[in-house]
């Protein structure tokens, strides 16, 4: 039985839920890599304001694989909510506003609980939002319209962003360029998911994901290929 981290699924958006590799449905292979055969799993959709509209989005995708049981954890979680998060194969995180989410997982107990279930081997999927919770800070609009970093999970020691690749990553790559070497950026576009391995390899998945470094007074700029074998 696995007792310490297993990889992270950070996705852009839903995309990859309905994506077929192919070697088969994408979610199909993560769900496997919980070790369990007919796994449970806890959707959290307090960043979203617990969005009626996402949930049927996460059910659609799950109905081509084999759960069994699935527990939707509203943003004002009972101690079985929180007991069941701690012992669920799978925990997804959903997108929408990351300072909302993180606000009420520090306020409610589901910080602690979905650490709880990290550190014990639990695998967990974050979508948009989710993905960049997994990282050290996430960066969100301040009151004078300027960006400002919150702190988060920190299971990868990353800044995240998803989906702003029209933008070419300008907050993402002004935030690394501000901590000057401080943290590393990575950029997640649509359609696209990055798996974080335990031994800190970056695993790229459908779309190429770029990364910035910032060193000797220069940021940097690299991109991280999928396998297009996969």
């Amino acid at each position: 039985m696995t007792t310490g981290p297993r990889p992270l699924y950070l996705l852009a958006d839903s995309q990859l839920l309905f994506w077929k590799s192919r070697t088969g449905p994408f979610l199909s292979s993560v769900l496997q890599a919980s070790a369990s055969t007919s796994p449970t799993v806890a959707y959290i959709g307090a960043s979203n304001g617990d969005s009626a509209e996402a949930y049927s989005i996460f059910t659609a995708a799950i109905e081509q694989a084999k759960v069994s049981d699935i527990r939707r954890v509203n943003s004002s979680p009972s101690q079985q909510d929180l007991g069941f998060v701690k012992e669920a194969d799978v925990v997804v995180l959903a997108g929408g506003d990351p300072e909302i989410g993180w606000n009420v997982f520090t306020r409610t107990g589901l910080r602690n609980a979905i650490e709880t279930r990290y550190r014990g081997g639990g695998l967990l999927i974050g979508v948009s939002a989710g993905a960049v919770q997994f990282g050290t800070h996430a960066t969100v609009p301040g009151d004078s319209g300027e960006s400002r970093l919150i702190e988060t999970f920190g299971f990868v020691k990353l800044i995240v962003a998803a989906h702003d690749e029209k933008q070419d990553w300008r907050t993402l790559a002004g935030t690394i360029g501000l901590l000057e070497g401080a943290s590393v950026g990575v950029g997640i576009p649509h359609g696209g998911g990055l798996i974080a391995h335990p031994d800190g390899t970056l695993e790229p998945i459908r779309y190429a994901v770029d990364e910035f470094t910032y060193s000797e007074g220069k940021l940097h700029r690299a991109v991280l290929l999928p396998d297009l074998a996969a």
